[in-house]
């Protein structure tokens, strides 16, 4: 077993299934002290079992959590405060495409509060520890999605006016998710600048294009027949996951932070992404949102 992970404590979301059980998997086997955390309990102890049966390390837990529920997240980040005396890795994977207009339990489109939203209040609750525990490292799990489509709507925020009063649109879920994944490369590169001197690193991966996951589960329609005949030709996921690894335990990217990688190499993100004042406004307005103002 390669041990360049020994005595590292990483906790990565959405680690159930797909691309987050992947990466877990093999970040086990490097010896890190692994926490799962995922709103699907029963698949969570399920992949958590698999793991330690596979990789032979005990040194795993899984904790439910529904990462757009604030009253949740402000629990588990309580919890691993309380628990753990050092957090090195964190990886903000979880994440969802559905048609269905829902709200989470705080009134935030369920695309935003999940990718962006409730990894913002976790990760800033977590600062504390990442930075007692430095060198350490955030890991934003976006998406080649975020190039799609002009900036946020400050005045669509809930993107009401994208479903358009339809309670199912596989296009309002895709520009939903598309504004998510851009507020995940904003607040990137703000915190990023945030961390300097610290030695805390923050940086956004972009998987590759139509991973051969089940992210695409929810959808309805065209889209759901056309994503399962092309099924056989999306990209392998476990290629996709090495970036999550390589960002988590590779020596040769000490330092480097506020970067968009993807297969493990570094890319340019959207001209939107790199806009200062939008990566400011969506700070506050993320502050706000989630209680942090106060």
């Amino acid at each position: 077993m390669d041990r360049k992970m020994n005595g590292k404590v990483c906790l990565i979301t959405g680690a159930a299934s797909g691309l987050g059980a992947i990466a877990s998997r093999e970040i086990a086997k490097l010896g890190a002290h692994l926490i799962l955390v995922d709103v699907e309990i029963d698949e969570g102890k399920r992949t958590k079992d698999k793991i330690v049966s596979l990789t032979k390390n005990q040194n795993i837990e899984f904790l439910g959590c529904d990462i757009s529920s604030f009253a949740q997240v402000r629990r588990l980040a309580n919890d691993i405060n309380t628990r753990y005396k050092q957090l090195n890795v964190l990886i903000n994977n979880a994440g969802l495409t559905q048609p269905l207009y829902t709200l989470s339990e705080d009134g935030f489109e369920t695309h935003m509060a999940t990718c962006h939203l409730g990894h913002f209040l976790l990760t800033q609750l977590l600062l504390d520890k990442l930075k007692e525990s430095a060198p350490s490292r955030i890991i934003q799990i976006s998406s080649d999605a975020h190039k799609a489509g002009p900036g946020l709507d400050w005045e669509d925020m809930n993107c009401k006016e994208v479903w358009k009063e339809r309670k199912i649109s596989n296009r309002g879920a895709a520009i939903a998710y598309q504004r998510s994944k851009l507020a995940m490369v904003l607040y990137t590169y703000e915190l990023a600048k945030r961390l300097e001197g610290t030695h805390v690193t923050v940086n956004a991966v972009s998987p590759g294009y139509f991973i051969r996951t089940n992210v695409y589960r929810h959808m309805r329609g065209l889209f759901k027949i056309g994503v399962w005949f092309a099924r056989p030709f999306l990209a392998d996921p476990e290629k996709s996951a090495q970036t999550y690894v390589y960002l988590a335990s590779s020596q040769e990217i000490n330092g480097i932070s506020g970067k968009y990688w993807e297969y493990c190499k570094m890319k340019d993100s959207s001209q939107h992404s790199h806009d200062e004042y939008e990566m400011k406004r969506l700070w506050e307005w993320s502050k706000k949102m989630t209680g942090l103002e106060f």
